[in-house]
């Protein structure tokens, strides 16, 4: 894939975070693959690899760790330590080494054998499991020190407990605690399960649903979907922000905060 290069500064953050992208974790990632995308408001906290895929959906707190070719969901958190989507390494070729796959690694290609690139060329093979897409649904707590293989899905409204070992697709509403994880018990009943499913209530803004009891999961699904039966909800669309708006910062700043109304822009 393709990639979007831009450089971001810390003098750059403030007025990005008044309008909703907290992105410090891009401060160092200097570009990322074709196709990315971050829909605000959300938080970008964790380190993001250089030349990443990323599709982070709106009201996310990614608040540590690492991430590399994963798409998030809305409203999904992450602690500090966790690890998602690394590069893998082949474990029946001759070598595990990447030199194999990439020998341009590193620049020993060009330091070793400058005059044979062309049959290095010729004679690489692709490694096409390197670092498949990782799928985080909506709603995914993912705690302290997890490890996520790349390439897993992990259903929406799961929890990850801290240090788990994701080797495997979880599914929704799971908690999966362990090294390898398992899943320990479903969040909710399945009849629960299937009717928030079903619901898809991260459709909307939070903040639209807070005449709803919360705290009481029955309750809220019987406030959401009154409301969304009377028409009293809208889906929420954020501003969609990708590699290239990232290049003009000013520019990006003005645009998202118009897209809010001035409180939610001006608020610290």
């Amino acid at each position: 894939m393709s990639e979007g290069h831009f450089t971001l500064k810390n003098a750059d953050f403030p007025a990005l975070e008044r309008a909703g992208l907290r992105i410090p974790g891009l401060l160092h990632t200097g570009r990322l693959a074709a196709g990315s995308r971050i829909e605000g408001p959300t938080s970008i906290i964790c380190s993001v690899s250089q030349g990443a895929f990323i599709d982070i959906g709106a009201f996310c707190n990614l608040s540590g760790g690492t991430i590399n070719n994963v798409r998030f969901g809305r409203y999904c958190s992450i602690a500090s330590g966790v690890v998602i989507g690394m590069h893998e390494h082949p474990t029946d070729w001759l070598t595990t080494s990447r030199t194999a796959y990439f020998p341009q690694v590193n620049g020993w290609r060009e330091l070793v054998a400058s005059h044979r690139i062309d049959e290095i060329r010729q004679g690489q093979r692709p490694f096409r499991d390197s670092c498949p897409i990782t799928e985080i649904g909506h709603d995914v707590w993912i705690g302290q020190g997890a490890f996520i293989k790349s390439g897993v899905t992990i259903g929406t409204g799961s929890i990850i407990g801290a240090r788990a070992i994701v080797l495997r697709d979880v599914p929704p509403y799971s908690i999966v605690v362990g090294t390898p994880g398992r899943v320990m018990r479903l969040r909710f009943p399945e009849a629960t399960v299937a009717r928030l499913l079903a619901l898809q209530w991260w459709r909307y803004s939070i903040f639209d649903l807070f005449s709803a009891p919360l705290d009481d999961i029955n309750a809220a699904l019987d406030r959401i979907e009154a409301m969304i039966n009377a028409g009293q909800l809208v889906p929420y669309e954020g501003p969609v922000v990708t590699a290239g708006d990232l290049r003009d910062l000013q520019g990006l700043a003005a645009d998202l905060a118009a897209r809010f109304t001035p409180p939610v822009a001006q608020a610290s």
